[in-house]
């Protein structure tokens, strides 16, 4: 059986240890298309520095749902447990490029015992143009002409880079890529006056890199709405009772209409009530009116009184461990509303930053070196540099640092190197683009939907490509729980017994915390 994965970054590592999984025992003849000089780091975690950190403890980073310590072992073994713990939780953050060497590492030891088993590996370093079902096969287009036929094939090609809001592209001071930070932001002057846009982790980096490499000069982080990276909490025992997979569940299956937004908020407050939350506590997390650093000096004074059982956690899992069930039954006006009101709240919670993190930003911030501004309107080019409209004020910056992505009403953006492939696919009816972002794929095998709505039974999709279906693609536990999901339907569908190890939920997979990486 052959299968082929376009893309050979983080996702297609993950897809490749659960195909490892679900057919250790067959011949399998593995086919990937990556056009670059490395296979599965993918550009955030490549060699850098290392202060430069994962934003969750390497229990939460494992490639193998069945080992939990799959990533501890090798972090021990390899580098003495990755860095000293963090204060209060005793968590361990690795750097992101010794992640990388996990991910490297692991995938070359998994990949060299199936070959010696009577796998074939291949590796074409080019470009895939084209991407078609032939018969009841899939054929592969690649750059210069060649084809590649196979059983199966699965899109991983990743998310796109370099979102440039206003056109900067090109401009000398101007940096669309902060990935590997070592080398993207060597550039930049010491003194220079930076404005970053974007107030995630990426932006977040962005500033920790700035800051490794000496940079003295003004750093302001500017956004819409300024809501930084929320800080991790301490891991707690607490699981959700109200909103679970199964009742969420239960809850679709004997309703005949879609289940609203603001049910699903009266469903994530109960849960958070339940846990211990105070109606002032609910209220100062989910308001927009407190932002910036005020809102991280908050948190992180928040979670020193975290208790055994912490309501914030357990609504954020009751959340994350549903969203793949209720977000598909949404309607498109309550999927609009849910971003203008609470997308970025989300990922605020779901992609938290370590203590550690939000305590240096807080440091750099009380010196007067770092400020945080919302109410971004524009960004336009001068004569010595940049005017950067926020707040109804404007300010100058000597260089321009895009740490954001495109909104979620604009998740057109393509992947980088995949838009001739994209294209190719829309065009020719053998994909459709979800008005969410992305392409339409059934939500619990990640198949393609064709033009007429239909399943194609050998295209696949996994990760960002598929955003719009799930909502939620963040984070290696994300990825890991669909990466089964595909594994599975591809044994489901081969002529052999081959069954898939694991059907489990993704409630089995990550057992607490949040998944940003």
């Amino acid at each position: 059986m052959r299968i082929c994965l376009v893309g050979g970054g983080t996702a297609a590592a993950c897809l490749v240890m659960a195909l490892a999984r679900t057919f250790a025992s067959r011949d399998v003849d593995l086919v990937i298309v990556e056009p670059s000089d490395q296979l599965w780091r993918g550009r955030a975690y490549r060699t850098d520095r290392d202060e430069i950190l994962v934003n969750a403890p390497h229990t939460m980073m494992t490639l193998d749902p069945n080992d939990p310590e799959h990533a501890q072992r090798w972090l021990a073994l390899h580098h003495g447990g990755g860095r000293t713990a963090q204060p209060w939780t005793q968590e361990v953050f690795p750097s992101r490029h010794v992640y990388g060497r996990y991910l490297e590492e692991s995938l070359t030891q998994t990949l060299d015992g199936l070959t010696a088993a009577g796998w074939q590996v291949t590796w074409l370093r080019r470009h895939a143009v084209s991407f078609a079902p032939e018969g009841d096969k899939a054929l592969i287009g690649l750059e210069g002409g060649a084809t590649v036929s196979c059983d199966y094939a699965v899109l991983c090609v990743g998310g796109p880079s370099g979102y440039d809001p206003f056109g900067l592209a090109g401009h000398l001071s101007y940096i669309s890529r902060p990935y590997p930070v070592a080398s993207a932001l060597a550039p930049v002057d010491p003194s220079a006056s930076v404005a970053v846009v974007g107030c995630g982790l990426t932006a977040v980096d962005t500033v920790l890199g700035l800051r490794a490499q000496g940079h003295q000069g003004r750093i302001t982080l500017v956004s819409r709405d300024g809501i930084l990276a929320a800080v991790r909490r301490p891991l707690q025992v607490g699981r959700p009772t109200v909103m679970t997979p199964q009742s969420v569940q239960e809850r679709l299956d004997r309703s005949s209409s879609p289940l609203r937004l603001s049910a699903l908020a009266g469903l994530a407050r109960a849960e958070a009530l339940l846990a211990g939350a105070t109606p002032e506590q609910i209220t100062a997390e989910t308001s927009l009116a407190e932002w910036g650093l005020s809102r991280v000096r908050r948190q992180l004074a928040d979670r020193e009184h975290v208790r055994d059982v912490d309501w914030l956690q357990v609504t954020t899992w009751a959340l994350i461990t549903t969203v793949h069930q209720w977000w598909p039954t949404l309607t498109r006006r309550d999927r609009q509303q849910f971003f203008r009101r609470y997308h970025r709240l989300w990922a605020s919670f779901t992609s938290p930053m370590p203590a550690s993190t939000a305590l240096t930003l807080l440091e750099m911030a009380d010196r007067g070196q770092l400020e945080v501004l919302r109410g971004l309107e524009g960004v336009k080019p001068t004569q010595r540099g940049f005017l950067v409209v926020a707040q109804r004020h404007a300010m100058e910056a000597d260089v321009v640092i895009a740490a954001a992505t495109a909104a979620p009403t604009a998740h057109s953006a393509k992947p980088t190197g995949a838009h001739e492939l994209l294209d190719s696919l829309i065009r020719n009816g053998n994909g459709q683009e979800h008005p969410d972002g992305g392409l339409r794929v059934q939500p619990d095998t990640g198949r393609l939907v064709d033009r007429k709505g239909g399943p194609q039974p050998s295209l696949f999709a996994l990760g960002y490509l598929t955003s719009g279906t799930h909502y939620y693609m963040s984070g290696i536990p994300m990825l890991v729980w669909r990466s089964e999901a595909v594994a599975a339907a591809i044994a489901a569908d081969s002529s052999t017994s081959v069954t898939s190890p694991l059907t489990r939920t993704f409630t089995d997979v990550r057992r607490r915390g949040s998944a940003g990486a």
